[in-house]
């Protein structure tokens, strides 16, 4: 990353403006109905790259060196595999995470660096041009043995064997990486201030398995470290052209490059990093109701059954809560929501009724559970009063659109209010569940720390309670 820092710290004025004209923080507030707002990445539109960051990130686009910052990032998150594995199958197809990011910007980094590879090998020779080796005169040059002036015997070297480098450019591996260097500043050169016309045209069309196999070649027979890593990279860029290939995709004016279409789940995946914690012992998926099916000859789990093993249909999924957090003063069940309220303020941006609905099944069978002698659930609980259940949607918003001020906390957030259902006691002091919070939390400060997090724990129970 630090290479990385310092290519786009000072791009090519003559090519581009401004680092901050390839990126987008507010395409969630556009009116342009053909305009994607869900994807956030890193997108190829006419021809240049545009990073578009996820809704309240930032109110509007700040400084040059800012943006940089906020590019790196917002890689970084895009990049995670822990957070990937939140991910269902259905949104693993419907992301661009297998470009190699870091591949391409590593192909592009060796030849700002150093220009293209170019193999060299050492030739040996008798004679004064070249830098001697002494290794190899010593052992087949016969010296000379001379007196000096002061009659003392001298040898002396009539002939030198002296060593030269000799680089070929006509190597099929230097091919290759012009061939790399050519698709990586097509694709993000313009972040490193170079155009795509600025470097050669490359002098052999795509094909994987003459590429893939001079570039395995070299890697076992390589010990540079260097040379390694630029070998590794255009490997790995090479596979990602190979599949691409045969999945028959073909580049396009508007290319998705590496992003997700919807940043929902990673929104999640942050929130129960953050403020997931369950009893020692305990699993989360002991919070997951089921549902249940009884022909009048048996009773079972519906969504556990050998027809749905066997067809495995994602509708009859067991009910998940995004988020459990068991502290001493009771259980709150989270529901991540990546919506607009936290940055429109209309009621029409909140939560329906089937996340409510959802909210409150979790919260009455978490309750049962923990009533229920014979689960592990109730022997996690404290000996005395059984614990309070708080529900709460948590929803992004930007802190500093609002002006908030500089806090100590890890993260920013409030509570703007609940939803409730009208066919349920608001007023029942032992049900708090029946209140759903409303908590806003400040993108920014989730994408730059979302390890989990005891103080943020304690600090969300108190503005829930509150």
């Amino acid at each position: 990353m630090t290479a990385l820092v310092q290519h786009i710290a000072e791009p090519a004025q003559k090519a581009f403006a401004s680092f901050a004209d390839f990126c987008v923080y507010d395409v969630w507030y556009s009116s342009d109905e053909k305009k994607d707002k869900s994807f956030v990445g890193i997108r190829i539109e006419d021809n240049q790259p545009k990073i578009y960051f996820p809704m309240g990130y930032r109110a509007s686009k700040p400084p040059e060196d800012i943006c940089k910052r906020d590019f790196y990032q917002l890689i970084a998150v895009l990049n995670d595999k822990s957070l990937q594995s939140y991910f269902s199958e259905e949104d693993l197809k419907k992301s661009q995470l297998d470009f190699p990011f870091y591949a391409y910007l590593s192909v592009l980094q060796y030849y700002l660096d150093f220009g293209y590879f170019v193999e060299s090998e050492t030739i040996y020779k008798k004679g004064f041009s070249g830098k001697i080796s002494w290794q190899r005169t010593i052992k087949r040059i016969k010296p000379q043995i001379v007196k000096d002036e002061e009659g003392h015997d001298q040898v002396v070297y009539l002939n030198l064997i002296t060593r030269k480098t000799s680089y070929r450019e006509d190597n099929l591996i230097t091919l290759v990486h012009k061939f790399c260097v050519k698709e990586s500043a097509r694709l993000i050169g313009p972040l490193y201030g170079i155009s795509e016309n600025e470097v050669e045209e490359p002098e052999l069309l795509f094909d994987y398995e003459l590429f893939a196999e001079v570039i395995q070649d070299k890697i076992a027979a390589t010990f540079n470290d260097k040379h390694l890593e630029l070998f590794h990279a255009m490997l790995k860029m090479v596979r990602y052209l190979g599949n691409k290939e045969n999945r028959g995709e073909d580049a396009s004016e508007n290319e998705s490059l590496f992003g997700v279409n919807t940043f929902a789940p990673i929104w999640e995946a942050m929130v129960d990093k953050i403020f997931g914690k369950l009893p020692q012992g305990v699993a989360k998926d002991k919070f997951n109701p089921h549902l249940r099916w009884n022909n009048g000859c048996r009773d079972e789990k519906l969504d556990e059954s050998e027809e749905e093993i066997v067809l495995n249909d994602p509708k009859r999924s067991t009910l998940r809560p995004d988020t459990i957090m068991v502290m001493g003063e009771g259980v709150y069940i989270l529901d991540s929501k990546y919506y607009k309220y936290g940055l429109t303020r209309f009621n029409s941006h909140l939560p329906g009724a089937e996340s409510v609905c959802k909210q409150m099944a979790y919260a009455e069978y978490v309750e049962k559970m923990l009533g229920d002698p014979s689960t592990s659930l109730h022997s996690a609980q404290d000996d005395s009063s059984p614990k309070p259940i708080y529900n709460a949607f948590i929803m992004p918003y930007c802190a500093d659109a609002e002006g908030a001020s500089a806090s100590s906390a890890t993260f920013q957030m409030k509570r703007v209010g609940y939803i409730y259902g009208d066919w349920k006691n608001v007023k029942d002091e032992n049900r708090p569940y029946h209140k759903i919070h409303c908590i806003l939390l400040d993108m920014k400060s989730v994408m730059r720390n979302y390890a989990n997090s005891p103080t943020a724990q304690s600090e969300l129970a108190g503005v829930i309670g509150d």
